[in-house]
């Protein structure tokens, strides 16, 4: 939870009249490990100054046009910055939780991003000629999948694309050869550990998130950034619905909060008060990063109402006061003494009077307030008093959704064969009628039909996370004919050769079949490397269709389906507006073991379903998912 060397040392005692004993223990602390200054690395200072951090999924729908191949960044920018005001840097998250379902390891992902290396290096370069920085993420854990030397790989990766920083996944502090590969890479590379740093560790480490950390009534003080006040850290909160606590958190410390709404596939967005409220306290922050990046930092240096508390921040005499409302309830005139004529609301955006040494403030359900001693620049408190007017009048607490609720797309269904009689040859036939189905899943942060939700959940893991999941649902199914063994290499061949089908993104397609040719002795193997398309295009072409979900379950749980050894696809393909998926089938020969965070793997049974993220032919196509053909019949009964 926490780096070695910081638990509960940022947690303040309940009784106030201790806090002055608690802050003069932090700054023993502070002196003792010999930190506080300037940044290790001189070239990375630039980290500190960034404040809003995002995850992009490389196959969000609205990061990628799957239609027009291309990348869309200013759009996604630009949405993003409507709501939550500048993004400042960015997480490139690629191959989680798709990783481990074939072999392909980390690194493969990357090169088979639309465009290959040069493809994603233009989503980079988009990026960064917005202003955001880029940060690609290393999976320390992917050691089952194809061996390649972690360091070296990501090293280069991080210099041919020109990557800004790594994101250190599961990690609190990266080894000493990553940073060694880094550099002798590219200079000035910053490090992001996904847990707080031990506090010997923090120069080398110039950001990192916060996900779970010990608060009380009282904000808690983030002691990576009381070591070290040039160490950005993002405060996250990936499954909670309302981020105001997290705000909070953030605004108290100085820090930075990292927006995560696309979560694995999962879709948990941010809702209009939130965003509203991460624009104003972002914008402050770094309007005035001397302050808490140079200047003086009382904690909790006063607790003016019923669950109001106040830290102050100073800076050449000037002094810019952070304060939280910690009840859901509106607290009025709020009294704080200020020892200046002159004061301004920072996040409401206008001049406080002074009246007897006091401003008297008015903060909203846990809501959060900024006042600087002296005058505020004019141009700074009128952008600020639009982005307060803005938050008065957003949604309470309402969701943002994705760009439309989760629909089933597909194509439409084969003509059945006219008249009765036997199914195809090579096809099992089963008669329709109702059926309660029954799925099992293992639960994983993408979900599976539905995005997982924990909305009052604080934490990072989701609860149940890895646990087997199951359901029963009622359908009615028509009469259908499904092969009995997944289409093979050979079948697919003679498609090939017949029809000149050849896709129209097809780099990983060419390389596994060579042109069409099937290497001898694998003929009957199960045809794979083959997307949706592909699939689709060989079904059409003998006037079928691909199997939906509910069909190739019932065949396989009466015994109807023959062979095994890979995944196969199903129809329908769904999607929430932000992320596409399939569920795939029947499980595979290969399982990546050594790490509960692989996809899933193993021969399954008929019930078992998983979510296949999909984004583009180039990373759809996969070593261990193949596909059968079904038609719709009429006048047969089940065979068996």
């Amino acid at each position: 939870m926490g780096g070695v060397g910081f638990e509960g040392r940022g947690v303040a005692p309940g009784d106030a009249s201790l806090w002055p004993a608690w802050r003069e223990g932090l700054r023993r602390w502070r002196a003792r490990e010999g930190l506080g200054g300037e940044a290790g690395d001189p070239a990375q200072s630039w980290a500190g100054e960034c404040v809003t951090g995002h995850k992009i999924l490389l196959w969000d729908q609205r990061f990628f046009d799957r239609r027009r191949h291309r990348w869309r960044v200013d759009g996604y920018v630009d949405a993003f910055t409507a709501r939550f005001g500048p993004m400042d840097a960015a997480i490139l998250w690629h191959a989680y939780p798709n990783l481990g379902f074939d072999r392909r390891n980390q690194f493969d992902f990357h090169r088979r991003m639309p465009g290959g290396l040069a493809g994603l290096g233009e989503a980079v370069g988009g990026l960064r000629e917005r202003g955001v920085r880029v940060f690609l993420a290393l999976h320390p854990w992917d050691r089952a999948t194809r061996p390649e030397g972690q360091h070296e790989a990501i090293a280069g990766l991080v210099a041919e694309l020109d990557a800004d920083g790594l994101y250190l996944d599961t990690l609190a502090a990266g080894d000493g050869g990553l940073r060694a590969a880094l550099d002798r890479a590219k200079a000035g590379v910053a490090l992001q550990s996904q847990m707080p740093p031990p506090p010997q560790r923090l120069r080398e480490h110039a950001m990192s998130w916060t996900e779970l950390w010990p608060d009380g009534e009282a904000p808690a003080v983030l002691p990576h950034r009381w070591l070290h006040r040039r160490h950005m850290t993002h405060v996250v909160r990936r499954w909670a619905a309302d981020r105001r606590p997290a705000l909070q958190l953030a605004w108290m410390n100085g820090a930075g909060v990292a927006v995560w709404e696309n979560v694995f596939g999962s879709w948990n967005g941010c809702c209009p008060r939130d965003a509203c409220w991460l624009r104003l306290v972002s914008a402050a922050r770094r309007r005035f990063r001397r302050h808490f990046g140079d200047g003086e930092w009382l904690p909790l240096a006063a607790a003016p109402g019923d669950g109001v508390f106040a830290s102050r921040w100073t800076w050449r005499g000037r002094a810019l006061w952070t304060l939280v409302n910690r009840r859901d309830a509106w607290r009025r005139a709020v009294p704080l003494a200020v020892a200046a004529p002159q004061a301004s609301s920072v996040l409401e955006g206008r001049a406080l009077e002074v009246r007897g040494g006091r401003v008297r403030l008015d903060l909203a359900p846990m809501g959060m307030a900024g006042v600087l001693e002296g005058e505020a620049p004019a141009g700074f408190l009128s952008a600020q008093r639009e982005a307060w007017l803005a938050l008065t009048h957003a949604a309470d607490g309402a969701p943002a959704r994705a760009v439309r609720a989760v629909i089933a797309t597909g194509p439409p269904a084969a003509r059945p064969p006219a008249g009765a009689g036997a199914p195809p040859d090579g096809m099992a036939a089963v008669a329709g009628g109702p059926v309660r189905r029954r799925v099992a899943w293992r639960r994983r942060e993408c979900g599976l039909y539905r995005s997982e939700r924990a909305p009052e959940w604080a934490g990072n893991a989701l609860p149940g996370l890895h646990a087997m999941a199951r359901a029963e649902t009622a359908e009615r199914l028509a009469p259908f004919a499904i092969d009995r063994r997944a289409v093979s290499n050979g079948d697919f061949a003679r498609f090939l050769a017949a029809s000149g089908w050849r896709p129209r993104h097809g780099t990983a397609f060419l390389e596994h079949w060579r042109g069409g040719r099937v290497p001898a002795g694998e003929e009957d193997a199960p045809a794979v490397w083959l997307d949706l398309d592909d699939a689709r295009a060989y079904a059409a072409w003998l006037g079928r269709r691909l199997p939906r979900e509910g069909e190739w379950q019932r065949a396989a749980e009466l015994g109807l389906l023959e062979g095994g050894g890979v995944w196969n696809w199903t129809e329908p393909v769904r999607s929430d507006g932000a992320s596409r998926f399939c569920i795939v089938k029947g499980g595979c020969d290969f399982a990546a073991g050594g790490s509960p965070w692989y996809a899933d793997g193993g021969r399954r049974g008929p019930e078992f379903a998983a979510r296949y993220l999909l984004l583009w032919a180039g990373l759809d196509r996969c070593g261990t998912v193949g596909f059968r053909t079904a038609v719709d019949v009429v006048g047969v009964v089940d065979s068996g």
